[in-house]
């Protein structure tokens, strides 16, 4: 079953995280082997941080099957959004 949850902050996502690793019956152990995340980071996102790198707490929604989508409140042009992604020097993650 699919779930649609809004996530506003740090704290949010976190409960998201918990919840989800939860209802799988995984432990932090389990998924820090999963992922080659340590527990303490999982025990951290879960309780919000609001400094988490980015890229490892995607990394730790992708091992959840947590999908994030953005929602934008400005119109992106076609041209602009390809302009955009033709601006990057280097390509991170991904």
């Amino acid at each position: 079953m699919e779930s649609k949850v809004f996530i506003g902050n740090m704290t949010e996502l976190g409960d998201l995280v918990r919840a989800s690793r939860l209802a799988q019956g995984l432990t932090r152990d389990d998924v820090a082997a999963a992922s080659g995340l340590s527990p303490k980071f999982i025990t951290h996102i879960e309780a919000g941080k609001p400094t988490a790198q980015i890229g490892k707490v995607l990394h730790l929604l992708s091992e959840l099957g947590i999908t994030l989508r953005a929602e934008v409140s400005v119109d992106i042009p076609a041209d602009v959004s390809n302009k955009a992604s033709h601006r990057r020097r280097s390509s991170h993650g991904g």
